[in-house]
């Protein structure tokens, strides 16, 4: 017995799956997290040199620093704008994903509204759960839902740029 093909694709239903592709694309565009405040483990290539930049435009504690395996978070010293800077002389690693950072990163969604709101709205238009339709025909009946690739608007780009690494 053959099965039957689906009569309707199923598209993304969880407004879950909406509000995190509106994530991903403002991290696409921003270059970084921005909101809410999360705490990750960024892997890095080194630089070879005494300063390194992370990709974080609002640094709110390192917790966690290695360069070539070494344990160096006595030595950091941060900016809130996303540099860290070894004392005493030290350099980090020069190697390609030499430098693990874990930090607690990003705005809390009072701290930035607009950035809250852009991610809502993207997330709305996206679907919810349902999703976008693209495309739709009568027969044999089929609906096809857009991926998880939000277009963000231009008045949305221009309110995530003073975030924007």
């Amino acid at each position: 017995m053959t099965s039957i093909p689906p009569i309707v694709e199923p598209g993304p239903r969880s407004p879950k799956f909406w509000l995190d592709a509106a994530q991903g694309a403002v991290r696409r565009f921003c270059g970084w997290h921005v909101a809410p405040v999360i705490t990750e483990t960024i892997r890095l290539d080194g630089t070879g040199q005494r300063t390194l930049l992370v990709p974080s435009g609002r640094i709110l504690e390192v917790t966690a620093a290695t360069s070539d395996g070494r344990d160096v978070l006595a030595q950091v010293d941060v900016s809130g704008k996303g540099m860290l800077e070894l004392r005493d002389d030290g350099l980090w690693s020069s190697r390609l994903g030499g430098i693990s950072i874990t930090l607690r990163h990003g705005y809390a969604v009072d701290e930035a509204p607009d950035v809250a709101g852009v991610i809502a709205t993207a997330a709305a238009r996206g679907g919810g759960p349902g999703g976008q339709i693209v495309s739709q025909a009568v027969g044999p009946a089929n609906v096809r839902y857009s991926g998880n690739d939000i277009q963000l608007l231009q008045t949305e780009l221009a309110t995530l740029e003073p975030y924007r690494l």
